[in-house]
């Protein structure tokens, strides 16, 4: 049979979702957080599996899996797996979960043609305090003999290493000695569905109560870059719940990303009449009349949003920019300065200060702005090192992409 994409939110948002803490927060390059994803057929026979845990759950997580971490490497493109932060040259990819955002996961299950339905699925979104690889390390991790002292400085660490019990010291910390503990896995969520083979109907259900469901996977889609697929979901939002302000303001907004801001006027008058005063519906009217050029629309607008959100720097940046475009450069650096209060390292700022002295004249505070612009700007010429790696690495390469697939590890059976 041919595969079946299966896509689903994978982190609720909805009223309280400023509440709800980040996923994952804390050392991101040091934990395991994945999800899981098995499927099985009525006979009980496992026909998928991504995100398996090697050594009966002992072991580390295949390499496949959809992860929820920060993945660094050091200046010859290793992964920075043993806490060696100062060696960090480059960013393969960081997949994590704001408070307020979902994230939608793509596994392509391939059916067995012996298969007997209905097909049976389980997700986990699992924990573990430390990746597998670390662990070793910080226990019982030792250089491998004969290899090149050069292999490691202060740009990278090449060493290959074993993880012997016998290099484990004897003042080791922990009530073990002598051994590697297997820290636990921790399921965070688990869900279960069945899906149903043959020509299974595959009609959309709107209804009432799924649609913070919906909205979640419009979320994920939006943050993916799948313009089109978020505006569907979020216009099954609309129709779930046709009160939900956000609903109509998502399919706006995922409109303006578009550049499609004519469409997305009749969306966010929508969202105006049931909220008024919604500060998101106000700043994105305001990208809307900015681009019409109606700056003192857009200022107007955005003096909404700024009164709910004073330290928003998203908002202060984008009323100084417009500032900045109709040539009041004061007013532009007095809104900077607010910016500069909450984050001293905003890039946005330091750029549009830089400009905004010019116009004044000051060149001096010119010069200091552009210093400190070049200073915390990314590093694009850093991402030339993720190559080594993406080639060496399938796994990693695919997990990097915005929307790809994870498919099940080799299991042996089924035809």
């Amino acid at each position: 049979m041919p595969g079946t994409r299966l896509d689903g939110p994978r982190r609720r948002s909805g009223a309280n979702a400023q509440d709800r803490p980040l996923l994952s927060g804390g050392t991101v390059d040091a934990f395991d957080v994945w999800l899981e994803l098995q499927a099985k057929d009525d006979d009980g026979r496992i026909i998928f599996w991504s995100g398996k845990v090697e050594d009966n759950g002992k072991g580390p997580v295949e390499a496949g899996a959809h992860f929820y971490k920060s993945l660094q490497l050091d200046g010859a493109a290793n992964p920075i797996d043993k806490r060696n932060a100062w060696q960090a040259r480059s960013l393969l990819y960081v997949k994590l979960i704001p408070p307020g955002a979902a994230d939608v996961a793509h596994f392509l299950v391939k059916t067995p043609r012996d298969a007997k339905g209905p097909i049976h699925l389980t997700a986990r979104l699992n924990y573990r305090k430390f990746s597998w690889y670390y662990t070793q390390f910080a226990y019982a991790g030792m250089p491998r003999p004969g290899q090149d002292p050069a292999l490691l400085n202060k740009d990278s660490n090449s060493l290959e290493y074993s993880f012997l019990p016998s290099s484990i010291p004897a003042n080791v910390s922990g009530k073990l000695r002598g051994q590697i503990p297997d820290l636990p896995i921790v399921t965070l969520a688990e869900a279960h569905a069945t899906l149903q083979t043959g020509k299974p109907d595959w009609t959309p259900v709107v209804r009432k109560q799924d649609r913070e469901r919906w909205n979640d996977w419009g979320i994920g889609l939006l943050l993916q870059g799948d313009l089109k697929g978020a505006e569907y979901a979020f216009k099954r939002v609309t129709e779930a719940e046709p009160e939900y302000a956000d609903g109509w303001l998502n399919v706006a907004r995922t409109l303006i990303q578009e550049g499609e801001n004519d469409a997305a006027k009749p969306f966010l008058a929508r969202t105006l009449a049931i909220s008024p005063q919604l500060g998101r519906a106000m700043f994105f009217q305001a990208a809307v009349q900015k681009a019409d050029g109606d700056y003192e629309a857009a200022l107007r607008s955005l003096a909404v949003a700024r009164a709910q959100y004073p330290r928003d720097r998203v908002v202060l940046n984008q009323i100084a920019r417009i500032q900045f475009l109709q040539r009041q450069y004061a007013a532009a650096v007095e809104t900077l300065r607010a910016v500069n209060a909450v984050d001293p390292e905003d890039v946005q700022m330091h750029y549009t200060l830089m400009l905004s002295y010019r116009g004044l004249g000051d060149l001096a505070s010119a010069e200091r702005e552009e210093k400190l612009f070049q200073r915390f700007k990314a590093d694009e010429s850093s991402q030339a090192i993720t190559a080594t790696r993406r080639r060496l690495s399938p796994e990693d390469n695919n997990e990097r992409q915005a929307v790809h697939d994870h498919e099940s590890v080799t299991l042996g059976q089924g035809k």
